[in-house]
Order: C-alpha cells, then structure tokens, then sequence
C-alpha cells in the first residue's frame, strides 16, 4: 500500500487509525522505523515501511526590523539558507541595528503552538569574520533584527506578514486584534485570515502562540477571537502564496464530491463551496452538514451548520470559512425527511 502523508507545521502527520505522529527532525529511515515501531505495538505483528519525500515544504523566511531592505525570502526545504546570508539578501544590518541580538523564530516540533527564540550575535560573526555560529534556516522562520536601544518592554507590538504597514506599532492599554488591525492599515491582499497569530514572549525565551481566526472575526461577528495584545507581542498575519495546496474534501449527499482545491480567505466559505461544485442533491439534509476539522494540536472538532438557512435566507454573514484539510459532510434526509 503505498500513501502520500503531508508533514503538518509542527513535524507531524495523520497516520490514519494510529493518530497524528511526530517525525520532526527524524531522517527518512529514523521516521520508517518509527512508523513500523507504532505499527507492530499496535496492529500488526510485523511491519515494513518505507518513506519516500515526494516534495519539500515550500515557506519564506520573514526577515524583519533594523534591515536595509526587509521582507520576505523565497525558501525551499531542500535548499540552503543561513541566517547571515539571509540578513545580506536584506540589504544587510542597517546603521541602527543591534546586531548583537539577532532573533530567529522558530516552529517548536510536536504540536505545542509555541516558537523557539534562537539568539545570535551577528555583528560578532562579521566583525571577525568567523562565522562558525551562524544558523541554518528552515521555511517560514522569522528573522528579528532589533534596533540599537530597544527594551524588553517598552511600549510597542510588533506587526509581520500580510499588513499593510509592517513594523513596529505603538502600545496603548487596551489595545486588541481589531484595534491592531486599524492601527496597521488593514490586512494586505494575499492575507490568510484563519492563520493569523499573536506570537507572545515567554521569560524562558520561547514564544506561545495565540491562533486567530480573522475571518470569524471579520466575517461572523466573533469576538472571542478579539483578543487583547501585550507589550512586546508579535502579531503576524501570513500569506496564502505561501501555502502548498491547500484542499477540502466534499462528501455525502452533494453532486459534486471529492477534492477541492481551496484558496483560504474570507469568502471560501462551506455554503458558497458546495453552490460553486454543483449544489446538493434532492435527498440531502442541508439543516445539519458538518465540517470536521483537525486542531493544530492535533484533536479533531465537528461543526454542525444549516447550510439550508443560509441559503435561503441569504444570511451568508453566517457561513463558514473553511480551512485546509477540512472535510465537509452533507448527510441524507431521514426516513421522516428530517
């Protein structure tokens, strides 16, 4: 049997019965035998896997703060790319910089929602040219430069990604998502609005990860996701050109199933997806299509939605964005056609 499995942004995969596994930092033969150690404690007396890489994450590395030229560089996963030739790429340490406390960072492996803060001391490397510590990037690491002066805490947020002004934001008590949006200019054209985070710092130096649902809050009026920022947070919006094809998977009573390819925004939603594939068909149940999702933690949640609501009565400030890997399920109307 053989599958293609997509390694989510925390090192892991949907092993189908056997659950989500972690494989990051694994090879590819460490990972087989992990898989087969799984296999044979569970199901099987023997086991025999083999893995393949069939295409490498694709993500830019995100270079931002005290550069001459920041923003986004174009990143594979089978390439290389170090943090000082990253910084060059950015025109190099502006006059402002405190090279000395160069930031990267990083995805933590395991499904934590947290960023490791790796601290590098740049300036040191190009003031005697050894650069024996400098630090291999991956895919959509963010590279911090601050400026000369700057405090741990003084009186700002940090803006990254799909903004329309990036940079450092003034803090004022009070300040929450909806609040930062407008103090930036509004999300920028290539924005994911179901990706967005707030990457908030922690005395052990990494940074937990507070997920925001925009298009919830934008589109449906949710203001749980408006949550409040701190001093010192990042608050990052990324882009869907970074995103590797993304899909959804339509099933059950609808005339049109199977894969979807999927733009994420704010007008991917599940009832206009099912109008654009073909409609449902005369014997489904549009009162109670579900959309079963999977957490970044791993954990899998249904959402019930009457689509036929919706529809009838146009209120499509009700719908659903949809996110990669949702699947949608149009269920059969019961005997009573209920």
């Amino acid at each position: 049997m053989s599958k293609v499995y997509a390694v989510a942004g925390d090192g892991s995969i949907d092993f189908g019965f056997a659950g989500r596994i972690v494989i990051a930092e694994l090879t590819s033969d460490e990972a087989s035998r992990k898989l087969e150690s799984v296999l044979e404690e569970k199901y099987f007396k023997e086991a025999n896997v083999a893995i393949s890489i069939a295409n490498f994450v694709e993500g830019d590395v995100l270079v931002t703060g005290a550069v001459r030229s920041p923003g986004n560089l174009p990143f594979r996963g089978d390439s290389i790319l170090t943090l000082v030739e990253a910084i060059s790429r950015s025109g190099g340490l502006a006059a402002t910089a405190a090279g000395d406390r160069v930031r990267i960072l990083r995805w933590v492996p395991g499904g934590s929602m947290e960023r490791q803060s790796i601290e590098v001391n740049v300036q040191a490397m190009l003031d005697t040219m050894d650069f024996s510590k400098d630090q291999y990037l991956r895919p959509r690491d963010i590279v911090v430069v601050p400026s000369r002066g700057e405090e741990e805490g003084r009186n700002e947020f940090l803006a990254l990604g799909e903004v329309k002004t990036p940079g450092f934001h003034p803090y004022t008590e009070g300040l929450d998502v909806i609040k930062a949006v407008s103090l930036v200019g509004g999300l920028g054209e290539f924005a994911d609005w179901g990706g967005a985070r707030i990457l908030r710092p922690r005395s052990s130096g990494e940074y937990a990860v507070v997920p925001l649902d925009l298009s919830r809050l934008f589109s449906a009026a949710d203001m749980s996701v408006n949550q409040p920022l701190q001093k010192g947070d990042i608050f990052f919006v990324p882009s869907v050109r970074n995103l590797v094809r993304a899909q959804v998977f339509l099933l059950g009573e609808v005339n049109k199933a199977g894969a979807v390819s999927l733009t994420p925004g704010p007008n991917s939603t599940v009832a206009r997806l099912i109008l654009e594939h073909g409609g449902m068909t005369q014997f489904a149940n549009p009162g109670k299509v579900q959309i079963q999702r999977t957490t970044p933690d791993g954990s899998k949640k249904t959402m019930l939605v009457d689509i036929g609501r919706i529809l009838k009565e146009g209120s499509f400030e009700e719908d659903v964005p949809l996110q990669d890997g949702d699947v949608i399920i149009v269920p059969e109307k019961g005997l009573l056609g209920l």
